[in-house]
């Protein structure tokens, strides 16, 4: 099992990565650069979500739908929206479909605020 601690850095690194390609290939018109930004972000969203899922006393979920649940139970309806949105336009439609739509550089934004959210209440 990852720690909370492990979680948080990882989802710090996975964010600053993939913002930085993503506006590198949005620079330069790389697409895959950019859905590979995209992607990471996405991920920086599940690894924060991890680490508040475990400082709660939650095993780590095994999908996205699981995730959800658990952050239903816990009263997280913003970081299940912001995930929400990073599951269908960063992952789903720019990791997979290759389709860069408005609403990423919105859902970006989600991750980062749900990084944040989640960091301050880690520290508690």
């Amino acid at each position: 099992m990852v720690a909370v601690g492990e979680h948080l850095r990882s989802a710090e690194e996975f964010y600053k990565m993939g913002t930085t390609e993503y506006e590198e290939g949005k620079r330069s018109g790389d697409l895959l650069r950019m859905m590979e930004g995209c992607e990471k972000v996405f991920h920086a969203y599940v690894e924060a979500s991890s680490a508040l899922i475990q400082k709660r006393g939650f095993p780590e979920p095994e999908s996205h739908a699981e995730r959800a649940e658990i952050l239903y139970k816990l009263g997280e309806k913003k970081i299940i929206e912001a995930g929400d949105a990073a599951f269908l336009y960063l992952h789903k439609y720019a990791y997979y479909d290759g389709r860069i739509l408005p609403k990423v550089d919105e859902s970006m934004k989600g991750v980062e605020e749900t990084l944040k959210h989640i960091r301050r209440k880690a520290e508690r």
